[in-house]
């Protein structure tokens, strides 16, 4: 991505101070700034590069008139490069927002998160943080996102040459343990909000969508090439094991009963599980097919709220 300079920075990284910048634009020796408010305009690379070359032509004793002769070509290509600064630095902003808040909820989790002080430590106006994130839900499915990214980033590599689908995961498990609360956070985000925000609803999926497709791949890789459809959903399948993955973990942190080693070893065991039905070790759909009657009963009646008990 472009480096993007206001008047102050590139005052800063040049020595020219802005009257001789304006005055270089005026007589054509730079090429006009994109403007972004009536006060606040934006130079580019073109910007710095030429008044670097300006600064070395003065030195060597040459004329505005040679100078400006002497850059025609330079100057020529820079305004066909023509790139779209102000895009530039709305995207440099949004992922210098991304980033921090991805730290602060990592660190922080989200209550104790606040955006003006992700607006303060940025330097930026509430104005321009709510351009890019109109809610601080949106900033956590959003860093949410951008944590999955890192996290398999970091992960994934190491994975690929193992064959055993249950190696990877313990190794997943790991990296998810740190994500746990993050995530959990996130899962119930939609379920705590409602879900007519249909964006919010889609960065979460998004979200979420990188993590399933890697265990909806692991459990499609489980199966014989000959074998039926599966009965159930796999992308459901997969969202239930990190829905017990994190219910275990809560668990653990209640007390002192259970140790990491249990939350480990309880995951493995049900993936272990899944994994023997998926490929017929286990007659898993006969025994739901018992049950198919009785699903669709529970399935169409509305949440049960029971009667109170007398004392």
């Amino acid at each position: 991505m472009a480096v993007v300079f206001t008047i102050s920075t590139l005052e800063r990284e040049t020595g020219a101070s802005r009257s001789t910048i304006h005055f270089y634009i005026r007589e054509g020796l730079l090429p006009k700034p994109q403007k972004t408010a009536a006060s606040r305009a934006l130079y580019g690379q073109d910007h710095l590069r030429l008044l670097r070359k300006i600064a070395e032509l003065k030195d060597s004793g040459l004329s505005l008139a040679d100078i400006r002769e002497a850059l025609a070509e330079d100057l020529k290509s820079a305004e066909e490069n023509g790139a779209d600064l102000a895009a530039e630095e709305s995207e440099r902003i949004r992922r210098a927002i991304l980033r921090l808040a991805t730290q602060e909820f990592m660190t922080k989790g989200y209550q104790q998160t606040h955006v003006a002080g992700i607006i303060r430590e940025l330097g930026i106006t509430p104005q321009v943080f709510y351009s890019h994130f109109p809610s601080k839900r949106r900033l956590l499915a959003e860093s949410f996102k951008t944590f999955i990214t890192w996290n398999l980033a970091h992960v994934e590599p190491k994975l690929k040459e193992s064959p055993d689908s249950g190696e990877r995961l313990l190794w997943r498990i790991l990296a998810d343990l740190r994500a746990n609360a993050f995530g959990s956070e996130v899962l119930s985000l939609v379920g705590a909000e409602g879900t007519d925000d249909a964006e919010l609803v889609k960065a979460v999926l998004q979200a979420w969508g990188s993590v399933i497709d890697l265990i909806v791949d692991d459990f499609e890789g489980t199966r014989a090439p000959d074998a039926p459809p599966p009965q159930v959903s796999l992308e459901l399948l997969a969202y239930s094991m990190i829905g017990a993955l994190h219910n275990s973990t809560l668990r653990v942190s209640w007390d002192d009963t259970y140790s990491r080693e249990d939350i480990v070893r309880a995951h493995l065991w049900l993936w272990l599980a899944a994994e023997a039905a998926l490929r017929g070790e286990v007659d898993i759909d006969a025994r739901v097919a018992r049950y198919e009657g009785l699903i669709r009963e529970v399935a169409a009646r509305g949440p049960i709220t029971p009667p109170a008990v007398e004392d």
